[in-house]
């Protein structure tokens, strides 16, 4: 450096008070430090931390749940159908001498149907998701991947569980006054029973879409194979179990006809443990197949959830 430039930069410099010239890197780096210190003091901590928990985890579920315009719409389809089926049914039996006596218990009787539409909206909870890319968002938010999925559930589980007891108690206080003295009364322990296991029906079956909604990403591919499963394969086995006894066997596991068990815990409307027909299980153990097709396909789906990129 040249003996000019040493002279500007010691005279561009302001002397301290005893005279001395500063140092100027030092000068510099000490104003570099001060700013961001201000900056970070400047900044007001948060009480909560924002740690991110399983408790926020279900709430942000429930959050983006309950926004979704096709929540509601399939919700009420839902209700809508289980009720009116369900009163109507009702109604119908109870002005009928030959039915009249299992008037009560008709209330159930829209049921499979309601459960079509619960199918689909558990579906579309997640599928939903990755069609719109709004996955990648829930797993920058929800890194742990077991966690977000198992909110996921707890959310569904418990929306549709709502919808069927609800839709129950709807369809009982819809077709009461209609039916000429045979409505039973919710003070009955066993016939609140269609109340609680009707809503243990519908999680069952939306967490069964819910895991397949996992397993296929595919909003059209999850519903399809839950119909299938639910209705669709129905048909030929039925047809099969006119001929081999096998097949009337495996019709008892199907989903919907596992169900029963669940919506119907005391045996008001099937007798279970008969031998030569699809109820050839005992209750329990249908119960227990009922929550096999819950739990098999979500667990299939966390496997694949936890491996694959989203």
């Amino acid at each position: 450096m040249s003996t000019t430039a040493l002279s500007e930069t010691a005279s561009t410099t302001p002397p301290t008070s005893s005279g001395e010239q500063p140092d100027v890197a030092s000068s510099e780096l000490r104003r570099g430090d001060r700013s961001p210190r201000r900056a970070d003091a400047a900044r007001p901590a948060d009480p909560s931390g924002r740690r991110q928990t399983f408790g926020r985890a279900v709430h942000a579920e429930w959050v983006k749940v309950r926004s979704l315009r096709s929540t509601w719409i399939t919700s009420f389809i839902a209700i809508g159908i289980t009720v009116l089926l369900g009163a109507g049914i009702a109604i119908g039996y109870a002005s009928s001498p030959e039915f009249a006596d299992r008037a009560a218990d008709a209330i159930i009787s829209g049921n499979q149907f309601g459960q079509i539409v619960v199918a689909v909206l558990g579906a579309l909870i997640i599928t939903g998701e990755y069609s719109s890319g709004q996955i990648r968002s829930s797993l920058a938010a929800v890194p742990h991947r077991g966690r977000l999925l198992v909110a996921k559930a707890i959310v569904v589980g418990v929306l549709a569980f709502v919808i069927g007891a609800l839709s129950t108690l709807l369809a009982w206080a819809a077709s009461a006054p209609f039916m000429n003295g045979h409505a039973a009364s919710l003070a009955d322990p066993e016939y609140l029973g269609f109340v609680w296991g009707t809503g243990l029906s519908f999680a069952g079956i939306a967490l069964m879409s819910l895991g397949l909604g996992f397993l296929l990403r595919s909003t059209a591919g999850a519903i399809t194979l839950a119909m299938t499963l639910m209705f669709v394969i129905d048909l030929p086995i039925s047809l099969m179990a006119m001929k081999w006894d096998w097949a009337a066997r495996l019709q008892g596991f199907e989903p919907l006809q596992t169900a029963v068990a669940v919506y119907d815990p005391f045996q008001h409307m099937v007798t279970w443990g008969q031998a030569d027909s699809i109820y050839f299980m005992q209750q329990w153990q249908a119960a227990l197949v009922f929550g096999a097709w819950a739990i098999v396909p979500l667990a299939l789906g966390w496997l694949l959830f936890a491996r694959r990129d989203a």
